[in-house]
């Protein structure tokens, strides 16, 4: 029989989460929990400034005749931002666990800062390259952050379109940083760039912690003040509370790396590899970082409005997934972007292929129309959904760490694609990169087609137990086993007062069954024992 733990029984809550049972249902904001959501997106503007700055001014940079200049010292101007997400990255996840998902961008941003102040007073490359790291460094918290925080501040029915806005103010920054080069020399377009660190301490300052990192801390009276801050002071949040609870005691609040590769988190996690893989390999940051050069080679004679161009089309891409994301849903959007992005690329280097190799005289519209629809495509989905399952697909407790393995990874990839292209460029020509890029998004089409599951409209707790049931299946557990157990179990609870107090162990039992099919497959959970090792040490109890 099942029996219920003492602090189960006596567990009550310190602030009142439901309405008044004669009250009519209120439905919940979404004012308050979008102005969290562009609060925590001015962190990724930050960051997006960070990464186009180089597309407007490295033009500017090679005539500066303080600024030694060459193809080695171009790519690690380029680069040497991801060298400094790389090294972030190893903390940040600890960083957002242990601070919180706010905390993070308010200690982050001056830090932006100082990165942007040291490039624009820098007197040499040496000094330049210092600046762009400690940017790059800020980067791995500016990404990861808000992703998280937006993830879980929202409800199902909005996550797309409000999870999407970091990347939308990815965009944001990007072009922030196209329109400050094309304008202004290089020097005062880092003080413009230096603003968005700013407008980011001052938002974060008027909005809540996310009420899952309250939780996993155990700051439930918190938790409910930020989800009636979120919500609305006369919303229900009983049912949403009680799904967060059973999630944080199913998973447990310990954070460990080897979570990742459990059975329950191994999909998810290879999910989320595939789509940094492919958001850096479909050749969109190439497109990004290094803008005013390839429109240079490619005959565009007035390269700095092409780059604004640029940055127009990225923000037109962005709001359109942004707002067909909920309803178009992530695998379709993702599928059209890295169809558009792979055909578009391939175009470009037949355009390359016909006036380097053939000698063939094309028009400079040819180049820049082929540019824009390929960055187009990318910000259609390669820019945002990425982002948005890497927060969707985990639990509570591995959630940020997730995202900063994921971030991690994703940078590598971005130093050594961004590193290897000009050397790539002078050996194999412009043509050979742009069919290797092209090739690699029809790739990913492809794979993205037939494996990537769909999150839209789905709360957090229902994507978390879909990759459960899945790694119960692969272990070989029917799924209405597990639910038969938890049937009868639940018929042994014993009633005290006349109440049902049912609810909470039965999740908690829902845990353990889940638990153990998942970690010992080959064992019968229904001759488990108390001396049965668990994995979630918040549950005391062990089936008898």
């Amino acid at each position: 029989m099942c029996k219920p733990s003492d602090t189960e029984k006596t567990a009550v809550p310190s602030l009142d989460l439901a309405q008044h049972p004669e009250a009519p249902k209120v439905k919940s904001r979404v004012f308050t929990q979008t102005l969290a959501c562009l609060a925590a997106s001015q962190a990724t503007m930050a960051a997006g400034a960070v990464n186009g700055w180089t597309a407007g001014t490295l033009p500017s940079l090679d005539k500066d005749p303080d600024i030694e200049m060459g193809t080695w010292q171009q790519a690690w101007v380029v680069g040497i931002i991801a060298m400094g997400a790389i090294v972030g990255s190893t903390v940040s996840g600890r960083a957002i666990d242990w601070l919180g998902r706010r905390t993070t961008m308010l200690i982050v941003s001056p830090v932006a800062l100082i990165g942007w102040l040291t490039v624009a007073l820098a007197p040499n490359l040496a000094v330049v390259l210092t600046g762009r790291a400690i940017c790059g460094l800020a980067t791995a918290f500016l990404f990861s952050a808000p992703t998280v925080y937006n993830s879980e501040v929202t409800e199902a029915r909005m996550r797309g379109r409000l999870g999407t806005l970091s990347s939308l103010f990815i965009t944001f920054g990007v072009v922030l940083s196209y329109m400050a080069g094309a304008l202004f020399s290089w020097r005062i377009s880092c003080y413009i760039c230096a603003a968005p660190p700013l407008t980011t301490f001052g938002a974060m300052l008027f909005v809540p912690e996310s009420p899952y990192w309250l939780m996993l801390k155990s700051r439930k009276n918190d938790a409910i003040a930020s989800l009636k801050w979120l919500r609305g002071p006369n919303c229900d949040l009983t049912e949403e509370m009680s799904e967060m609870e059973a999630k944080i005691v199913s998973v447990g609040r310990k954070m460990e790396y080897r979570e990742l590769w459990r059975s329950r988190t191994r999909k998810p996690f290879l999910l989320s590899l595939f789509m940094m893989t492919l958001q850096q390999v479909c050749g969109g940051n190439i497109l990004m970082m290094y803008t005013g050069t390839i429109f240079i080679s490619a005959g565009v004679v007035d390269y700095n409005m092409a780059t604004v161009y640029t940055g127009l089309v990225q923000i037109l891409g962005t709001v359109l997934s942004v707002l067909m994301v909920d309803h178009a849903g992530r695998r379709p959007m993702i599928v059209v972007s890295t169809g558009i992005m792979g055909t578009t690329t391939v175009l470009l280097g037949v355009y390359y292929y016909l006036t380097d190799v053939e000698g063939v005289s094309w028009p400079s519209f040819v180049p820049l129309t082929t540019v824009l629809l390929a960055v187009f495509g990318y910000c259609l989905g390669c820019r945002t959904i990425p982002w948005l399952l890497s927060a969707e697909l985990f639990n509570t407790t591995i959630r940020s760490t997730a995202s900063a393995v994921g971030l991690f990874y994703n940078r590598i990839l971005n130093f050594a694609v961004i590193q290897i292209y000009p050397y790539f460029l002078e050996e194999a020509g412009a043509h050979m990169v742009f069919f290797v890029h092209g090739g690699f998004s029809l790739i990913c089409c492809l794979i993205s087609l037939i494996y990537l599951p769909e999150t839209k409209g789905k709360s957090l707790e229902q994507i978390q137990e879909y990759f459960e049931n899945q790694a119960i299946k692969t272990s070989g557990h029917k799924v209405d086993e597990i639910n038969n157990m938890k049937t009868e179990c639940s018929n042994d609870v014993p009633k005290e007062s006349g109440k049902s107090i049912s609810k909470v162990p039965v999740e908690n039992l829902t845990v353990l069954i889940v638990n153990c099919a998942i970690e010992e497959p080959d064992k019968d959970v229904s001759t488990l024992s108390d001396k049965d090792e668990i994995t979630n040490k918040n549950i005391t109890e062990s089936l008898k």
